[in-house]
């Protein structure tokens, strides 16, 4: 047996499965062989030599982390722009994460007439951390920003 690692370009992980079937790819024969799907995309990262702590807008913060509810942090930050990074504001980018292990009841979700938004209730209920939860992890680290991550990852339809 082989282990595979391919690029497919879809919004998100739960995508990449109905692209499969879109493409051809027999259901069962994903359930077989898939192990999970990761999505990724870049956030710009503050600038570390002129980062400043600014209050935290709520509507913001819910907005980014909807439809679950999760504590906001204690401070955000944000960036005015320096010589450093060429008053941008930021410096440097970093990854966003979403993994979709397909497994247990995804991975009995996938058949030929599977609806993208029933396989990402799924995943959602299962674990599956999406785009924006990462994002929401890099604000309250104070490694970018709720605008930057909102920018970059696509909205999370409801559970």
């Amino acid at each position: 047996s082989h282990l595979v690692i391919s690029t497919l370009h879809t919004n998100d992980a739960p995508s990449a499965v109905t692209r499969l079937l879109e493409l051809g790819v027999p259901a069962y024969l994903i359930r077989a062989t898939v192990l999970g799907v990761m999505a990724q995309r870049l956030v710009r990262s503050l600038c570390p030599h002129c980062k400043e702590p600014v209050p935290l807008d709520e509507t913001e913060w819910t907005t980014l982390t909807a439809p679950w509810k999760v504590s906001p942090p204690a401070q955000i930050y944000h960036a005015p722009g320096c010589l450093e990074c060429r008053n941008t504001g930021f410096y440097g980018r970093q990854g966003i994460y979403e993994i979709l292990p397909v497994e247990g009841p995804v991975q009995a979700a996938i058949g030929d007439d599977v609806e993208l938004d029933k396989l990402r209730r799924i995943a959602m209920k299962n674990g599956m951390r999406t785009l924006r939860l990462s994002g929401a992890q890099k604000v309250a680290r104070g490694e970018t920003t709720i605008a930057e991550v909102l920018r970059v990852a696509p909205p999370v339809q409801a559970v």
